[in-house]
């Protein structure tokens, strides 16, 4: 067999928000025993395109202790879109690392110092993602100092913590240096946050939500009556017109607060985003009162697909802490001046609205596999909670049949074939994309999920080999060689050729797991019957190169295959001295 021809690979990257998000080129590299044939082009888009529409799930079963089951496979559920059977194509089995375990802290120990018995690579990105459009000043406070004790006690070996915020101020980029952290924490201000438009009348957002639909007179009829208490001095004083001044009020109130949701959840996705060029487990600790989301429900749905695309969880801390809504309420609640009737109106409404701005975070914390703490006031322990190992979870996928490309809600319901008496997390549904997606960026997305990630892929069995020589004291010479086991794969017959196409990426992180560089090659086989028994008999060998400083590496290989889009990934940490 000739030696390939190789094409060195061109790539380039573009900063989002800190993340460094991989735009590589692909390169040429032909094996042949004989001048090579022109490009075939890819024979089967079918499964390209049902690639693309890929429904994913991450699934947690307990049982009625509320213990998490383990053990499950493929065989054991059952999923339904819109009521519909579905064929799961993609299943995985996600649990906590046995390391995670021995390394974790206990509640007042402080954690090993910054280069002090530290892993060689970071094994957890944990973000503490502060919602400060929508924490109530009380709140805040107490949290920020929360936030602080914890972050000096609770760290957990090979664990990374940035602080990012929806205002923007108070962030710290991953560190484990406490001195960051508190500096981060002592800026996020109460001035910050987003602020309700109207004092008068003094309307939740769910009661102004309700006013402006114009779907519900009994919420219209209590907003009134407040504006006549608090702008005309209970109707001793000259009015205007108080219907059409609490329906201007509430139009004002419910643009302000879209605009808070659809601030903080663009920055929540730019965290998921973040977190997808960071690679080993990957979380969020969500903290906020909460909000409104009718109108982004939309929005919430796609950074919670793109979460679970990215293997990223969302963990989430309702920081209203324990509440009980009083119908009895005191002097100083505006609805304790309403006549009987609307006051039983008025604290229904207060009372549906705290649980509906809560829904949001429920939903992304669900949908993600991860957990949502509520109704307590120790919100110490709830950092904890909220930033401690995941359950074992299972990640089932799926491709809708007959999906149509228009937007809608499908309804997703994931059962047990046996039944039983457990309970199952999973998301409630997603929306339908408005159009097709692009096949190229699909794939591509694909294999930066993969080289990201921490998981070893088995699809398509690889082998990593590694080894180094320095040039001079600062500079090494890093030769990687993958070698992937193509026995399993399904070649394409042409012209008495069997044809394929493996893409090859292989990424290096620093120790704290940061993106250093990459290489990304593709192989366009076409071998003839006796050259494919030799290459299947000692497998393919793809070789890239580095140059690299000293220091602890973790270096990540994913290769994947055309046509039967199987993928394979391991990692292997490296030291150059």
């Amino acid at each position: 067999m000739r030696s390939p021809r190789v094409h060195h690979p061109v790539s380039y990257f573009r900063a989002f928000l800190r993340a460094i998000v991989f735009c590589l080129g692909p390169v040429l590299l032909i094996y042949s025993q004989e001048p090579s044939p022109a490009p075939v082009q890819q024979t089967e888009p079918e499964v390209i395109r049902k690639q693309s529409n890929l429904v994913m799930l991450r699934v947690i079963v307990r049982d009625v202790q509320g213990r998490s089951i383990e053990g499950l496979t493929k065989a054991d559920f059952q999923v339904f879109d819109n009521k519909m059977p579905q064929v799961i194509s993609k299943f995985s089995v996600d649990t906590p690392l046995p390391e995670d375990k021995a390394n974790k802290t206990s509640t007042g120990e402080k954690p090993a110092e910054a280069g002090n018995a530290r892993p060689a690579t970071a094994l957890r990105f944990t973000v503490l993602f502060f919602d400060d459009y929508h924490l109530q000043f009380a709140d805040l406070v107490q949290l920020r100092e929360a936030a602080k004790r914890f972050l000096q006690t609770r760290l957990e070996a090979g664990e990374r913590v940035a602080i990012v915020t929806a205002s923007g101020q108070g962030t710290c980029d991953f560190s484990v240096e406490r001195d960051k952290f508190d500096q981060a924490l002592s800026r996020l201000q109460f001035n910050s946050r987003f602020q309700k438009f109207a004092p008068c009348p003094n309307l939740t957002t769910y009661q102004a939500q309700l006013i402006d639909d114009g779907l519900d007179r009994d919420a219209l009829e209590v907003g009134v009556q407040l504006t006549i208490l608090c702008l005309c001095h209970g109707g001793t004083l000259p009015c205007p017109d108080p219907e059409l001044y609490t329906k201007n009020q509430a139009r004002q109130i419910v643009i302000a607060q879209e605009v808070g949701a659809e601030n903080t959840l663009t920055v929540l996705e730019n965290v998921v985003k973040r977190l997808e060029a960071m690679p080993g487990e990957r979380r969020i600790a969500m903290i906020s009162d909460g909000f409104l989301s009718k109108n982004r429900q939309y929005r919430l749905d796609t950074v919670v697909d793109r979460a679970l695309r990215a293997n990223v969880i969302i963990n989430t801390l309702d920081a209203r802490g324990l509440y009980v809504v009083n119908p009895g309420g005191d002097a100083s609640t505006p609805g304790m001046q309403l006549r009987s009737d609307l006051r039983t109106i008025y604290f229904n409404i207060e009372a549906t609205g705290k649980q509906v701005d809560a829904d949001v975070l429920n939903y992304a914390a669900e949908g993600t596999g991860g957990i949502f703490v509520q109704n307590t006031n120790d919100f110490e322990g709830g950092l904890a909670r909220i930033t401690s190992l995941h359950e074992t979870c299972y990640v089932l996928g799926f491709v809708p049949a007959n999906l149509k490309y228009d937007g809608r809600f499908h309804t997703l319901t994931v059962k047990l074939a046996s039944g039983g008496h457990y309970t199952l997390q999973a998301r409630r549904g997603y929306f339908a994309p408005r159009q097709a997606e692009d096949a190229a960026a699909t794939l591509k997305e694909e294999m930066e999920q993969a080289v990201f990630s921490r998981e070893n892929l088995t699809e398509l069995p690889i082998e990593v080999q590694t080894q180094f020589f320095k040039a001079d004291p600062e500079t090494a010479k890093l030769s990687v060689v993958v070698r992937s086991d193509i026995r399993g794969l399904r070649f394409r017959k042409e012209n008495g050729r069997n044809l394929d196409d493996l893409t090859l990426l292989v990424a290096v992180f620093d120790q704290d797991g940061n993106y250093i560089t990459s290489e990304q090659q593709t192989a366009n086989l076409h071998f003839s019957e006796p050259v494919l028994e030799q290459v299947m008999n000692a497998g393919l060998p793809l070789t890239v190169k580095f140059d690299l400083k000293p220091g602890n590496y973790l270096v990540r290989a994913v290769v994947r295959d055309s046509n039967s889009q199987k993928l394979g990934a391991t990692s292997r940490n490296l030291g150059i001295p």
